[in-house]
């Protein structure tokens, strides 16, 4: 489903309703906002990276860091530091609670929150958690005097319910989870599938950027998201190589090596994260 918002005019409200998380609240963390580009920021700490774009009457924002209204006000006097400007809308990249936590306040605020279909129904599921009130199958966008914010779903990856966000005026992307700087967590409860990752990747890398922004960690460039695409083939393909050499669920973290792809040791995921790159790696 394709579809278009064009010149939303919503004020963001200075403070948060105080909401039922769907995870318990973590402490107050400090955030840092930091410029990347002339209209592009990034607010680090209180979970997942927040993109902040800003354009000719307003700014769009992909993702909203831990619940908390201490944190949805940390988030706003952040982006306040660099923009008078209203928020136009909010995207959510996928539905871990360190991404979306704040939905509700921007909700209630008035603000539109996007993200897929697949996310809303996951969101629907958590208690206390708020699902974005619009949504989006496989392609989003939103149009502005000086540019547009264009989502995109290609299929499931980190999670089922990924989407990325693209702003073709600056040459940069809102991944998400599809790219980290350290070790990838494999969300198989929440949907995730390495194959659909690796191609995920693929239609990204077609997409004319030259800066990432991930989930976490400091921005990534077109080569980095590359590498990290190679490192999640590799990882891959030494999971199918053992699972066709014997390998069980009970064994086949201990024969997959990662030391020389720059990722932590995996012998301690939980029993249904193994099941799924198990299943995922033609595991019967």
């Amino acid at each position: 489903m394709n579809q278009t918002l064009a010149a939303l005019v919503l004020l963001l409200a200075s403070a948060a309703t105080a909401q039922t998380p769907a995870v318990p609240i973590a402490p107050v963390q400090p955030q840092t906002i930091r410029q990347i580009k002339p209209t592009l920021y990034v607010v680090e700490g209180a979970g997942g990276n927040s993109t902040v774009w800003v354009s000719d009457h307003g700014f769009i924002l992909v993702d909203d860091k831990i619940a908390g209204a201490a944190n949805f006000d940390n988030l706003v006097a952040a982006i306040r530091s660099v923009t008078p400007l209203p928020v136009r809308a909010v995207f959510n990249t996928h539905h871990h609670f360190d991404h979306v936590g704040n939905n509700a306040a921007f909700l209630a605020a008035g603000v539109p929150v996007i993200g897929t279909d697949a996310l809303a129904a996951a969101l629907a599921k958590t208690p206390g958690a708020a699902p974005p009130d619009l949504v989006f199958d496989h392609d989003f966008s939103i149009i502005l005097d000086t540019g547009r914010a264009d989502a995109h779903h290609y299929r499931p990856g980190h999670t089922g319910d990924d989407a990325i966000v693209y702003f073709p005026a600056v040459k940069a992307v809102a991944i998400g989870g599809l790219a980290v700087t350290g070790t990838p967590t494999f969300d198989y409860e929440g949907g995730a599938d390495i194959g659909g990752w690796i191609a995920t990747l693929d239609d990204v890398l077609n997409l004319d950027f030259d800066t990432a922004i991930p989930g976490r960690g400091p921005p990534m460039t077109k080569a980095d998201i590359r590498a990290f695409r190679d490192r999640l083939a590799t990882f891959r393909g030494r999971a199918q190589a053992a699972v066709r050499g014997g390998s069980t669920k009970a064994t086949l973290m201990s024969a997959i090596r990662v030391d020389d792809l720059g990722w932590a040791w995996h012998g301690a995921w939980p029993a249904a994260q193994v099941a799924g790159l198990w299943t995922e790696a033609g595991g019967r």
